[in-house]
């Protein structure tokens, strides 16, 4: 049995993805090992997505700047893993003990944590509802 922690699913919409980042997101959980580790090309996965390299690529980029996707190596030769939060694990036991050591490397900023873009513009103070008479 396979188990996801599923707290990041509450704020997806607060994450801005695209169609494609979404697609390379779902993609690349199906197809990482247990602790997140996805051991295939952006090539291999657009041919699965049936999409070209290069829609794969800016999707990556926008899974990477939200920190969704942890990117590892230099050039060509990038390995990818999916954030701890939103890896599966292969059991209870190893996703505690992952999402633990996870939150101490966020807090003391050896790893980033997911990260949601900041509104363009402030939003409305409770209380004071937006609402206009027409």
């Amino acid at each position: 049995m396979e188990i996801t922690p599923s707290g990041v699913l509450g704020m997806i919409h607060r994450l801005q993805l695209t169609p494609t980042a979404i697609a390379v997101l779902g993609i690349m959980s199906e197809l990482q090992a247990s602790g997140g580790a996805v051991n295939y090309t952006q090539v291999d996965m657009a041919e699965r997505l049936g999409v070209l390299e290069s829609a794969v690529s800016r999707g990556m980029k926008l899974l990477v700047a939200r920190n969704l996707v942890i990117r590892s190596g230099d050039g060509r030769g990038h390995s990818y893993r999916l954030h701890p939060f939103i890896a599966k694990y292969s059991s209870e036991r190893e996703m505690e003990a992952a999402l633990r050591a996870a939150a101490v490397e966020v807090r003391e900023g050896r790893m980033p944590d997911i990260a949601a873009p900041l509104y363009r513009k402030q939003p409305p103070r409770a209380g004071r509802p937006n609402l206009v008479a027409v």
